[in-house]
């Protein structure tokens, strides 16, 4: 599957990787991350072949070779991506999956073969296995209940491959299905129609899995249902989101109105500051009135708790603010707030600061928008 975040323009430092998650490699540019949570699962595999007198380096590789078949799907959606201008700011990697972070989601056709490009890659895997399998004359196993019980590790990542396929072309939010779907739609539906449609498919979908799976006493089928109903109504409030800001840029939702302060200023200024207004990070301007930095709430109460207030507020700033320029596409600023929802963005013109972006004003500039007439 794949998600999507923008990032702002080039002249913008890009944001961190994701949390808790640490890069292992690069691979075509795109950092390769691991959620710490996919450590769990290796140690499950362990311990679950450890207590059924399986050969635990069998199932690790097995669950190693699953999950680099996932990398080169998710490396499927990246390079179809580059073929339309989208860059993939990361693949990281989660105990139910990959999910390559593009800059943005293009739609129509682009979307449609974006979200194809993973799916196949698995179908020519699935190929590929079965040319080698049959060139050494090992027929693939056939169980009905599981196709790779007692098989070898070739036959398991052949099958593998194959439920990755199936699983992801279910035409249901967050699974490459649902973005097949949308694409198709919004080919002569438009995007927001056809993300309703989408995101109620992938609800429907979801439903049918929570009460199969209780009905089964499967479990695992409803927390897949429960995981699949967050993310088509993810998908759709982001959407309506996106539709709220089209067509408007950074300018047009900045704060214009803000206190600002000075390297040399002590966290016992800011803190009063802080106290007298309703603002919650500051920049900080040098002498000549440019960006030095931004002050944080969170690192002002960590300052004074620290070192109390008369450290200077040069001491505990960020030194690299995120600055944007006023033209910066809105739907573009919501996806970065978004990705990291503590960073303010900071709207320079000509050197000079103009404005400033939090999540928080954002969202209120959205209310608003949504009661405004549609911009030509």
């Amino acid at each position: 599957m794949s998600e999507a975040h923008a990032r702002p323009t080039d002249s913008t430092p890009p944001a961190a990787g994701s949390r808790w998650s640490f890069q292992i490699a690069t691979l075509l540019g795109i950092p390769i991350r691991v959620h710490v949570t996919f450590l769990i699962l290796l140690v499950w595999f362990g311990t679950m072949a450890a207590a059924t007198n399986r050969d635990a380096r069998t199932e690790l590789a097995f669950v190693l070779g699953v999950f680099g078949c996932v990398v080169l799907h998710e490396l499927g959606h990246a390079a179809m991506a580059k073929r339309f201008g989208v860059r993939t700011r990361e693949i990281v990697l989660y105990p139910i999956g990959g999910v390559a972070r593009l800059e943005r989601i293009p739609g129509g056709v682009a979307e449609l073969l974006i979200a194809l490009a993973g799916p196949f890659v698995n179908v020519v895997l699935v190929a590929l296995g079965a040319a080698v399998l049959a060139a050494r004359g090992i027929p693939p196993s056939m169980s009905i209940a599981f196709p790779w019980e007692g098989a070898g590790l070739g036959q398991k990542l052949l099958w593998a491959n194959l439920m990755l396929v199936l699983f992801n072309m279910i035409p249901a939010f967050p699974m490459d299905g649902g973005r097949v779907l949308r694409g198709l739609l919004s080919i002569s539906l438009g995007q927001d129609r056809a993300t309703r449609i989408a995101a109620l498919v992938g609800q429907m979908f979801a439903a049918l899995f929570i009460v199969m799976g209780l009905w089964t006493m499967q479990f695992l089928l409803v927390f897949i249902g429960v995981f699949v109903f967050l993310g088509a109504t993810q998908e759709a409030a982001f959407q309506r989101s996106r539709s709220a800001v089209a067509g408007r840029v950074a300018r047009d939702a900045m704060i214009s109105r803000f206190e600002t302060l000075q390297p040399q200023d002590s966290l016992a200024r800011a803190a009063e500051v802080l106290l007298a207004t309703h603002q919650h990070d500051f920049p900080v301007l040098d002498a000549w009135a440019r960006v030095a930095g931004v002050l944080p709430r969170g690192r002002l109460l960590e300052g004074l708790a620290r070192s109390g207030g008369a450290t200077a507020v040069l001491d505990v700033m960020e030194r690299d603010p995120v600055v944007v320029p006023p033209d910066l596409p809105l739907d573009t600023v919501l996806q970065h707030l978004q990705a990291d929802p503590s960073r303010p963005l900071l709207v320079v013109e000509d050197g000079k600061l103009v404005g400033m972006l939090t999540l928080e004003n954002l969202s209120e500039f959205m209310v608003v928008a949504k009661q405004l007439p549609a911009r030509a």
